[in-house]
């Protein structure tokens, strides 16, 4: 297909779905949000270290920073890596740029991809050469400030035998409003990996419908953590990843609803061949919070384990859980766990007897709950992980 038919089947797609709402979460009125500015002055980026993004750091080996929908920054001094703005990929490598982009995720899907297909803007290109492996973290940000509407379109891509961490963190400013759409196509080829962490810090007045696929390759791995660590007014996301043969998955979303949130965040892992995959859940509803949280793995050979747990903070909170599996034959092996609660007096009153306060206590306990395995992310990225989730269990008090 030629560049301008297929930049013209994009926006056709795109254009029957502005009205076509998702199956899944609150339904927005995309046409309140105007799009973002495009030209920025003076920013302060001091609240980037909230979801771990350490600008001048990353800014001397790699960084792409997104600010509405102003290319705030971006660059590489890692030999093997190649960053850029989604529109130069596309630009200068249009025949590449078509197998690529919108390929995993078609802009027919609902409201958000079509909006995000006809009026988004920027969005990084991520690009890890053969048999590179990058050992330092690679940080993108993607600001909110002004009220309006936020719609970049990812792309990485990890060719074969090549390893690399994306940590990307995602913000508003306090007293704006706004909508954010993620669009982020994965690829990962045969023997590569890639760990991916995205951390959420928006307000009470933010809409968010992140919308990410994967494609993981023959031998592949691909591990994923997802964290919302703040206040926000809906979120809505459903990452789908199709696994090849002896490729393999992680899943982990650890969620906090504060408020009157309302969240619906779910998975989806396609077991090809002898590939296996997991999808874990932890999610912590306080105030009047409702979360739902779907899992689906299916495949017909291949394993996979669904383990989704809930932690209510208020009697006024609502969590639901919907892990499915689905064996299209004999081959495949398949269990889940799932389980929700809340905290054990029993368990606090044995730590305040050791000396601790109730509210330590209950810190203590909600900080083990949020435990996954992060023993498969490379050291200098365990680290970071942690301390957000050390400041989700404050949060949580």
């Amino acid at each position: 297909m030629a560049l301008k038919s297929w930049i013209e089947w994009v926006r056709e797609r795109a254009k029957q779905a502005l009205d076509k709402p998702s199956p899944y979460g609150v339904d927005v009125n995309i046409r309140d949000y105007p799009i973002g500015l495009e030209s920025i002055e003076e920013l302060d980026l001091s609240r980037t270290s909230i979801v771990g993004i350490d600008i001048e750091k990353a800014s001397r080996e790699a960084l792409y920073l997104q600010v509405d929908h102003a290319i705030f920054k971006y660059l590489s001094r890692i030999p093997g890596l190649e960053i850029s703005r989604i529109e130069e990929f596309i630009d200068s490598n249009p025949d590449i740029a078509r197998d690529y982009v919108w390929r995993l995720i078609d802009p027919g899907t609902d409201k958000y991809t079509a909006v995000a297909a006809l009026r988004g803007s920027g969005g990084y290109f991520i690009r890890v050469k053969r048999k590179s492996k990058i050992d330092i973290p690679v940080q993108a940000c993607l600001l909110l400030r002004s009220s309006s509407l936020q719609a970049p379109h990812n792309i990485v891509i990890v060719e074969e035998g090549a390893e690399v961490t994306v940590y990307t963190g995602c913000l508003i400013m306090p007293e704006s409003a706004g909508l954010h759409i993620g669009i982020t196509e994965f690829y990962v080829e045969r023997g590569g990996k890639l760990r991916f962490i995205m951390v959420h810090a928006w307000n009470n007045v933010t809409h968010i419908r992140p919308r990410t696929a994967a494609l993981i390759d023959e031998g592949g791995e691909y591990v994923s953590y997802y964290m919302n660590l703040s206040h926000v007014k809906t979120l809505q996301t459903y990452p789908r990843v199709k696994l090849m043969d002896n490729a393999k998955a992680y899943m982990a979303s650890i969620i906090l609803g504060l408020g009157e949130a309302n969240i619906d965040i779910g998975s989806l892992i396609e077991l090809n061949g002898y590939s296996s995959g997991e999808i874990i859940s932890r999610v912590l509803a306080r105030d009047t919070s409702t979360i739902y949280t779907r899992a689906l793995i299916r495949g017909s050979t291949g394993k996979g384990h669904i383990e989704c747990s809930g932690l209510m903070l208020d009697e006024r909170s609502k969590i639901v859980m919907l892990p499915q599996l689905e064996a299209k034959g004999i081959n495949a092996q398949l269990t889940h766990e799932a389980s929700i609660g809340k905290l054990s007096e029993d368990e606090i009153n044995y730590l305040v007897s050791k000396g601790f306060t109730r509210e330590e206590a209950e810190g203590i306990l909600i900080r083990g709950f949020m435990n996954v395995d992060l023993t498969i992310l490379p050291e200098k990225v365990r680290k970071y992980v942690a301390q957000i989730l050390d400041l989700m269990s404050k949060k949580a008090l």
